[in-house]
């Protein structure tokens, strides 16, 4: 604060000795892209204006570290400081635009660009943007868990994972082209490796109904998304049996009363051949019941 009190009030002072008004240092632009994929070689760019063109000093920071200093009336005029994933070109670099070879995932960060006017007054300006650098996948996401076919009342259980990324991919579960009920989703955990990718799950459960079913098929589908950059999905189509699975203990009781009537004589056997179509017709009515009753709002 002191120090730019003083040097206001320099100027103040120079304006009032000379009559003449003490242009303004300052930053117009910087041009830094906002995404760039690992590997790449990245120009960025700085539009300054100092009083009189006498510019005393340029820098570059990288997270407010200096990585790049140009002083006209220094030999040699450039002076790079080396940050980890950070390699620029000293042949390609001025007073204008800074050139990064070879960026990396460490390569991310906030630039900013400063420039000093000559004394006396040595006037300060900056400006930032900025850059993520990006490492983006080719395959689709996969699905683990598939069936070829499900059942009314089966459990559908399944896992999508995403291809190693950086920034991690977000993943979204669609049932039949709607996105999937929170309640059916399932966070998990990320897998992490040694060169700083990521690797995303997202599980999908739910209890198969008959509206889950669209002429006679049903379809699952997985996409990930990085940002606008990169966006895949990955499909299971599956035939629907739209028929029941009848609970085991109701099973072994129609096979019991099936398997008894061959000790009965004739009659009795007409009798309990139709106890059974009885029961199993209850079976059944006691299922479809069920199944309405999911469509009846709580």
């Amino acid at each position: 604060m002191m120090v730019f009190l003083s040097r206001v009030l320099l100027t103040l002072l120079l304006h009032h000795l000379t009559g003449v008004a003490v242009g303004e240092v300052s930053v117009k632009r910087v041009v830094v892209p906002e995404y760039v994929d690992r590997g790449d070689n990245v120009e960025l760019g700085c539009h300054w204006e100092v009083p009189n063109n006498k510019l005393y000093s340029l820098k570059w920071y990288l997270n407010d570290r200096e990585i790049f200093r140009y002083m006209p009336e220094e030999n040699p005029s450039i002076e790079v400081h080396p940050l980890p994933g950070v390699n620029v070109n000293i042949e390609l670099s001025t007073v204008d635009r800074l050139v990064l070879n070879n960026v990396q995932l460490s390569s991310s960060g906030k630039y900013k660009c400063e420039v000093i006017a000559e004394s006396p007054l040595f006037l300060t300006a900056d400006k930032s943007d900025p850059m993520t650098v990006v490492q983006i996948p080719k395959e689709k996401p996969r699905i683990y868990g598939r069936q070829d076919e499900y059942h009314i009342g089966d459990t559908a259980h399944l896992t999508c994972v995403s291809a190693m990324s950086s920034p991690p991919a977000e993943l979204t579960w669609f049932i039949n082209d709607k996105q999937a009920p929170e309640e059916y989703t399932i966070d998990m955990n990320t897998s992490h490796s040694e060169h700083g990718l990521t690797e995303t799950r997202k599980g999908l459960k739910f209890r198969v109904t008959r509206e889950h079913f669209h002429n006679g098929a049903m379809n699952l589908k997985c996409t990930a998304k990085i940002s606008s950059l990169y966006y895949k999905t990955q499909q299971h189509s599956v035939d629907g049996q739209l028929t029941y699975n009848v609970p085991a203990m109701e099973s072994r009781d129609i096979l019991a009363l099936s398997g008894s009537s061959s000790s009965l004589g004739v009659g009795q056997q007409q009798q309990h051949q139709q106890l059974v179509v009885v029961v199993a017709l209850a079976v059944v009515m006691e299922m479809v019941m069920t199944s309405m009753l999911e469509y009846i709002p709580s």
